[in-house]
């Protein structure tokens, strides 16, 4: 009898571990789980790598960190550093003047729709006693500076560019993949437009960037892999991929990310116009 109720106690018990709860929860959706972020004074850390592939050869171009302050209507801040895959041994010696200014750091404040960038190649310009230049951005002002004109392009913190990414995504274990347009890209995102070099052509704008994003236990993104084909920015006549990585950490920390002192801003470089100096890479973009 009491081998019997012990097999009964056995079989239940595997059978109640086994079992599916009717009433349990379905996965959140990313995009409610973003949604649960978007809180004045919160935030998320972010690291990410740009590569460029070509010939099956790949190549580090870039590293960037930054956090982004989160409001309920998305990204309203971001402070970001950011160092390109150069050292100053790499700048020829006889390269024009102020361009050892890519082998330095840059940081870029963002606040809404203006930047400030210091360091880096904008920082072999800046006016004596001036440490950042004051910029609205978008193609002509490299609203997310020098390195962030070819990171990262895609913000899943816009709840507008997350639902356009999950309107065609494939679901996949914990992850999305899909494809969508620069051009549907550049409608639903003031990242996209802050950060792309080049104003758009009809041919580019009909360019693919094939991304996945990964979530974790929340739903909450955690890591995003874009890629787009390099000539949409006019790189090179050979075939070139860009890929980028970013991770995504520390959803729900504080964040106040502030304007530089005024006195420490300018809005023109010490150059003949006043404008940031072309770089080879970056010559023949369509600005």
């Amino acid at each position: 009898m009491k081998r019997t109720l012990a097999g009964l106690a056995l079989t239940t018990a595997a059978a109640l571990l086994t079992a599916t709860p009717a009433h349990a929860a379905a996965p959140t959706d990313p995009a409610k789980a973003l949604k649960r972020q978007l809180v004045a004074g919160k935030g998320v850390t972010f690291t990410d790598v740009t590569k460029i592939n070509e010939g099956g050869h790949s190549l580090v171009y870039g590293r960037r960190t930054g956090t982004l302050q989160l409001a309920p209507s998305g990204p309203v801040a971001a402070d970001i550093t950011g160092k390109l895959a150069i050292n100053a041994s790499d700048i020829p010696e006889d390269a024009p003047e102020g361009m050892s200014g890519l082998a330095k750091p840059e940081h870029v404040i963002r606040i809404k729709n203006t930047s400030y960038i210091s360091g880096g190649l904008v920082g072999e310009f800046l006016p004596e006693g001036k440490t950042w230049l004051k910029t609205t951005g978008g193609p002509d002002g490299l609203g997310m500076g020098m390195t962030g004109s070819i990171s990262q392009i895609v913000n899943i913190t816009e709840p507008g560019t997350l639902k356009a990414l999950l309107a065609t995504a494939k679901p996949s274990r914990g992850a999305y993949s899909g494809t969508i347009t620069i051009g549907a890209l550049n409608k639903v995102s003031p990242w996209f437009r802050a950060s792309w070099p080049a104003k758009l052509t009809v041919k580019t704008a009909k360019a693919k960037i094939t991304w996945k994003l990964g979530v974790d236990g929340r739903s909450l993104p955690q890591r995003l892999t874009v890629s787009y084909d390099g000539t949409a920015l006019g790189v090179g006549k050979s075939r070139v991929s860009v890929v980028i990585d970013t991770r995504y950490t520390g959803w729900g920390a504080k964040a106040a990310i502030q304007a530089p002192p005024a006195d420490q801003v300018t809005t023109k470089l010490s150059t003949e116009d006043g404008a940031v100096p072309e770089v080879p890479f970056l010559s023949g973009t369509g600005r």
